[in-house]
This record gives C-alpha cells, structure tokens and sequence, in this order.
C-alpha cells in the first residue's frame, strides 16, 4: 500500500508584500519506490534537503516527480533532482511555455527550470508508483494534477485548504472557475483523506465533513 510522508508543510499566508507562498511537499513510497509530489520554491531548498535527509532519504533516490502545476512556489526546486523523471500534463507544459499575462503564479523563466531535465507528460490514470495513479484536476491551471493513492488524495492547490474542500469552490484567480469547482468537488468525492496545498492533512469525519487531521506546524518569523 502507498505510504504518504509530509517533507515540508504547507500554509497560506498573505502579506503587505505578497504572498511567501509554501506549499506541500510530499513524499511517496510504494513498491519500494520514491515519488516527490511538488518541490517548493528556492528560499525552501535546505529544509527540502534535510527534510528528506531526516527520512534517509537523498535526492538520487528519488526516482519521479511530480509536478502539481507550473505556479513558481511549487516547481523551483526539481533541479535538486536531476536523475529523477519529472512528471507534467502536457497542458501545463505548454502553458509553461506560454503563460498568460493574467497568470502572475507562472514566471515565464519558469520553463528554463525543467529544460536540462527528463521531462514526462502524463495524463488521467497513468500510473507513477505502483498503486498511485494520476488525476486531472484542472481549472487553477489549465493541467493542475493530482494524485490518487488508494482513498487519499494529493490535491495540491485543486483543493488548498480545508476552507476551499468544506465549500465547495476554488479560491484565489484560477484560470478556469467551473472546471476548478468541479475539480475541488471530485476530491471531495474521492478521498477520505486529503493532502491540500496550503494546509495540514484532512480526514474524512464520521459525518461525511473534512477536518484537520494532525496539529499545525508552526513558523517562526524573524524580523531584523
């Protein structure tokens, strides 16, 4: 069965200055084989590594990842992963390639980061671990992905925070706002368990509801 291990934490978080932005970084092993869904921005490279150092884990080991969508908080740092297949929906990929103006998640060096990399495109159903199967969820981005391990869901920002799953409706400017709420409400559908974007992992209650399913992680602000 595929076993699911937060590296680093989520959290939403707004500012004067904009959004420091850390999304979820997961790891999944199954068959005796390592999967990385999503890699963090470059300020979050340490703790990446020692994240994953803390697991027994290196990079080389790693041997897929996988990529949410193209937004700059959850792509930086698949460098750090030169021997891995890096997994994408071909739309995202071309949207990389192209992004709108309207789409300020989406840099258009964002592109050059997986260049020297080997990059795959991958589509509804494809399987990346054995167990663990793709799922489109499109609408935030036109190839937002997820995947589907068993009943639990890796949403990323499909679904980022307990908030967006209890109502329903996708948050924040997605490109596409029916096929985003649609997307939200088929993890809804599908998982008992849920790894948001921006948020700790949910579970599905006795009631059919979502709740928090472990204690935030805290952060520490340092202002000179």
């Amino acid at each position: 069965m595929p076993v699911v291990t937060q590296i680093l934490a989520g959290h939403l978080l707004t500012s004067s200055q904009g959004n420091p932005a850390f999304c979820s970084v997961l790891l999944v092993e199954s068959g005796g084989r390592l999967a990385l869904f999503d890699t963090g921005h470059a300020g979050r490279r340490r703790h990446l590594l020692s994240g994953l150092s803390a697991y027994g884990v290196t990079p080389g080991e790693v041997e897929k990842v996988v990529v949410s969508h193209g937004h700059w908080d959850h792509v930086q740092n698949a460098d750090l992963f030169p021997s891995a297949e890096i997994l994408i929906h071909p739309l995202e990929l071309r949207n990389l390639s192209d992004p709108p103006p309207h789409d300020l998640g989406t840099p258009r060096w964002a592109r050059a980061i997986l260049d020297e990399l080997d990059v795959h495109e991958v589509v509804e159903g494809d399987e990346v671990l054995p167990g663990v199967r793709v799922l489109e969820l499109g609408g935030h981005t036109p190839g937002s992905i997820g995947l589907l391990a068993d009943r639990s869901v890796l949403a990323a920002d499909a679904v980022p925070t307990l908030e967006v799953l209890r109502a329903g409706r996708a948050g924040g400017h997605p490109y596409d706002q029916s096929r985003a709420d649609s997307a939200v409400s088929r993890v809804a559908a599908l998982a008992d368990v849920v790894y948001p974007g921006h948020d700790r992992m949910l579970r599905r209650t006795a009631g059919g509801d979502f709740e928090h399913a472990e204690d935030a992680v805290p952060l520490t602000f340092r202002v000179p």
